[in-house]
């Protein structure tokens, strides 16, 4: 079980610094593998807004953008093929730091390339640490305030904890759960979040039917019409899954994904188009054939 301890405190305060929760958790029988920060340390970049991106006139890969930073525009030369104009970014000016591991942190200077100056960067998802390797700089929401230090509207300082869970603690396996646990070692309330209730808009049923009652008593879904899969999660949601081990896949796994590690309730989604009849909850047959979501076949 990895999770961020920012998440936990959404739902219990237990007033304790971060060495002193894993060692009371370890004590209570959930053990602490491993922690570290959620992102690389770095100082000095902001919330930024492109106001305009031009081609570069000696190299075809590079844009000539404009980009304000709440107080000044600057002229930055960048070579991400999904920079545009009105996007919000993190730019780093001259002078902002990044420490990515090594023993001197990156500082951004002043630069020509092909001939035109630049006077800062924009940076990718990969460069902040919030991702191994990514592709192209990281669009930031439209509603970010332009000159907020990015460390504080990404809220990234943050931990992961890692935990080792005994087969008997499956309680702890979502957020809700340990932040019970948590509630009774340090004596302090928990603040569950309200769900309302959703009342269905879509009339179509898929009959279910329940072979194996002993090993699944009930089940439940719900039919959801009209997702984009081609959008993408929010970015607070994305950074939740993203410091619980989980990277941003689309909206349906996102969100089922969300809800597992929240409430520790699994759940899976079908593609409706790809059903035929009903949903049949029953044992695996002898030497049944399974294929898995990756595409390969087991025999059961």
């Amino acid at each position: 079980m990895i999770f961020s301890e920012s998440w936990l405190q959404e739902w219990v305060d237990p007033k304790l610094d971060t060495q002193d929760l894993m060692d009371e958790l370890t004590m209570a029988g959930l053990e602490v593998d491993s922690s570290g920060p959620v992102a690389h340390q770095f100082s000095g970049i902001v919330v930024g807004e492109v106001e305009s991106v031009e081609s570069h006139p000696d190299a075809d890969k590079l844009s000539v953008c404009q980009v304000n930073d709440g107080g000044k525009s600057f002229q930055v030369v960048c070579g991400a093929t999904n920079v545009r104009k009105g996007i919000k970014v993190p730019f780093a000016n001259i002078g902002a730091e990044i420490h990515s591991g090594e023993d001197k942190p990156f500082r951004i200077k002043s630069a020509k390339l092909r001939g035109v100056e630049s006077k800062g960067m924009i940076c990718s998802a990969e460069e902040l640490g919030l991702e191994d390797k990514s592709e192209g700089i990281l669009v930031l929401p439209d509603d970010a305030p332009k000159g907020l230090e990015v460390q504080k509207y990404l809220q990234l300082n943050d931990t992961s904890i890692e935990l080792t869970l005994t087969p008997n603690r499956g309680d702890c396996l979502g957020m809700l759960g340990l932040a019970r646990e948590v509630g009774v070692i340090s004596g302090q309330p928990v603040s569950e979040p309200e769900i309302p209730l959703v009342v269905p808009t879509v009339s179509d049923e898929l009959p279910i039917h329940i072979e194996a009652k002993d090993g699944c008593p009930r089940y439940l879904g719900r039919i959801i019409r009209n997702v984009n899969l081609n959008s993408e999660s929010p970015l607070w949601m994305q950074e939740k899954l993203r410091r619980s081990g989980l990277r941003s896949i689309d909206p349906v796994v996102d969100v089922t994904n969300f809800v597992l590690i929240e409430l520790g309730q699994p759940m899976h989604a079908f593609d409706y188009s790809k059903l035929e009849g009903h949903i049949n909850v029953r044992m695996a047959k002898e030497n049944e054939k399974l294929v898995l979501l990756d595409g390969k076949e087991v025999n059961l």
